[in-house]
């Protein structure tokens, strides 16, 4: 664990989750970012008091665990929202069904909401969405959150726990951020979000020849916030390391305004 700075990206990561545009088509459930973006036009210092939160805890290194923390940081910095569980694990008997992500209370209307997050990036291939992890799939990641998280709240012995803490939950409500790499074909399902971020991809031994920076993990959700004063390297440079490390890298290029993989020749079979 790190404790995070004071400084600019936790103000831009978190502007960033506030406005960026959902990653998935929410319908039938609803879309936490709705609320979030709602309390920050209500109230525009929301993110830098989001941030000073932010910089007093402790923050994951691993990069899901810290996009739940910025939510987290979000909702108990809002006047409008109200943390009121995170992380609740639900057990029948011996057996443990899962965990709720977060409950909201939204204060204006009094409703108690289950929120499922997601921060996910997926390339397109025709037979699949594949994350840089090929073993991580879109499909998979959807029919997850749809089938299981989401309808978890209302199982019975979820309504039994949250009945003894004298809760009720009135509704559930989706999360996601991330990006879509596209290259040559994708499969339609499952439903994107109409405006969803967008990259490129491509296998390394088909590069042009460009001027390049790898975006460490970190800085995925916002690549244009990374490191201006890495170094960029040439193609030929960037091929032998990309298939060193066996995996995708995110890069930034002289010539794409949008961030973009490099995949190696064993991608996504490996």
């Amino acid at each position: 664990m790190i404790t995070a700075p004071v400084n600019g990206s936790l103000h831009g990561q978190l502007s960033w989750l506030v406005q960026a545009p959902s990653l998935l088509a929410c319908p039938p459930y609803a879309d936490a970012g709705l609320q979030l973006q709602r309390e920050w036009q209500r109230d525009p210092g929301l993110i830098n008091r989001a941030a000073e939160w932010l910089a007093e805890t402790s923050q994951p290194q691993r990069l899901g665990l810290a996009f739940e923390q910025w939510v987290a940081a979000l909702v108990c910095a809002s006047e409008g929202l109200e943390l009121v569980e995170r992380n609740l694990p639900i057990r029948d008997g011996q057996t443990t069904l899962g965990e709720l992500d977060m409950l909201v209370r939204d204060l204006e209307s009094g409703k108690l909401w289950h929120w499922e997050l997601a921060l996910k990036f997926y390339l397109g291939t025709p037979e699949q969405w594949y994350g840089p992890n090929s073993r991580d799939t879109l499909e998979r990641k959807h029919k997850h959150l749809f089938e299981q998280q989401l309808p978890r709240s209302l199982l019975p012995a979820s309504r039994k726990l949250l009945a003894q803490r004298g809760l009720k939950v009135n509704g559930q409500a989706l999360l996601t951020r991330g990006r879509l790499f596209y290259r040559n074909g994708h499969p339609e399902e499952p439903l994107r979000h109409p405006h969803h971020e967008r990259g490129w991809w491509l296998p390394a031994r088909t590069l042009p020849q460009q001027r390049w920076r790898i975006i460490e993990k970190k800085n995925w959700p916002t690549p244009s916030m990374s490191d201006k004063s890495t170094t960029f390297i040439d193609t030929p440079e960037l091929i032998d390391y990309v298939e060193a490390q066996s995996r995708p890298l995110m890069v930034c290029s002289t010539l794409r305004p949008e961030p973009g993989f490099i995949v190696p020749v064993s991608w996504p079979h490996a």
